[in-house]
């Protein structure tokens, strides 16, 4: 045999190793920067300003709703009872400013305007002890387990309220009887009218309303319960909103900056994400999405925005290879 034939034969396994392995690098070279998220959806928290037992709750895990459906309706019967007595008030208050207006001498405006002024703050002031008894009872009862801590603050707004009436009260008698009955009157009008608004905003936290078009995510709360302020009522997904979100090696970091886009990939489609939020602090990769690129590394969470058009839905799995984007 041709001796530089045999050294050919000698020289052709291991030149297949080399291209095998050079091969094998390549692959992983071009795999080596292909990373597995998850999409996420913004979710926003419906939370209760007011206590209450919930009346109305006409939504359901995975419903959608539109920017201002109902979430929930808490019972404002108490709270419109107050703002009904509360508008009598204010009527009794003009009707008694008119009679002033028309009043036949000073003396006669004075004494009524004190006459007025007195059996408003006995009223204010009956009103007042009896809501501080009610809220000393409230303490009581919750202190020995008989009650929820929603109705002890239910009482201490009535409490509360009715000392701030009491005062008021109390400032009107002082001015009528230092002979300033009409002023006192208007500013008495003024202050019931500014209290009545006060009211009516709060009654219209008795219903929770969507704030965005989006889907039930997650329910705290079921028909008839009772829940008090700052308690998360439901979480919605925003149909707009929605984030590819993966693992990035904290030593590749440089690769990527804020707004910079990427192609996210799903089925052999692709769509545009804009890079948005890069975490601050590393931690390593979640098992459902590690990939060769990311597999036992620390990592930073990167959050991309996906166009609103895209139809990938939350939870699902996509991918980006950011090899293409070096």
């Amino acid at each position: 045999m041709n001796p530089i034939a045999k050294h050919k034969k000698k020289i052709l396994p291991p030149l297949i190793l080399i291209v095998i392995i050079a091969l094998i690098a390549f692959v992983y070279e071009m795999g080596g920067q292909k990373y597995i998220g998850v999409v996420e959806a913004t979710i926003l928290s419906h939370t209760a300003e007011v206590p209450g037992k919930i009346l109305e709750m006409p939504v359901e895990l995975g419903q959608h709703v539109s920017k201002g459906d109902i979430i929930a309706i808490i019972d404002s019967t108490d709270q419109e009872y107050a703002y009904e007595q509360l508008q009598l008030t204010l009527e009794k208050k003009k009707l008694a400013f008119s009679e002033l207006e028309v009043g036949t001498g000073s003396d006669t405006q004075a004494e009524n305007s004190i006459s007025i002024a007195q059996a408003n703050y006995n009223s204010a002031a009956s009103s007042s002890q009896k809501a501080s008894l009610d809220y000393r009872t409230a303490q009581s009862l919750y202190n020995q387990g008989a009650i929820p801590k929603d109705l002890l603050d239910q009482a201490k707004v009535k409490a509360d309220a009715s000392g701030n009436a009491l005062t008021a009260a109390k400032a009107q008698l002082d001015n009528a009887k230092s002979g300033s009955s009409l002023s006192s009157a208007q500013l008495d009008i003024l202050q019931t009218e500014s209290q009545l608004e006060e009211m009516k905003d709060t009654l219209e936290k008795f219903t929770v309303r969507a704030v965005s078009d989006g889907v039930i995510m997650s329910k705290s709360y079921l028909l008839g319960d009772v829940v008090s302020p700052g308690f998360n009522l439901a979480d919605l997904a925003t149909d707009s909103g929605k984030y590819f979100v993966f693992y990035l090696p904290i030593d590749d970091i440089h690769f990527i900056d804020y707004n910079q886009p990427f192609a996210v990939k799903d089925g052999g489609k692709e769509y545009e994400a804009v890079v948005k939020y890069i975490d601050v602090e590393s931690e390593y990769t979640p098992k459902d999405m590690q990939t060769p690129a990311n597999k036992n590394k620390e990592s930073v969470k990167v959050k991309l925005l996906l166009p609103s058009e895209c139809p990938l839905k939350p939870g699902m799995e996509a991918e980006i290879d950011l090899s293409s984007e070096k």
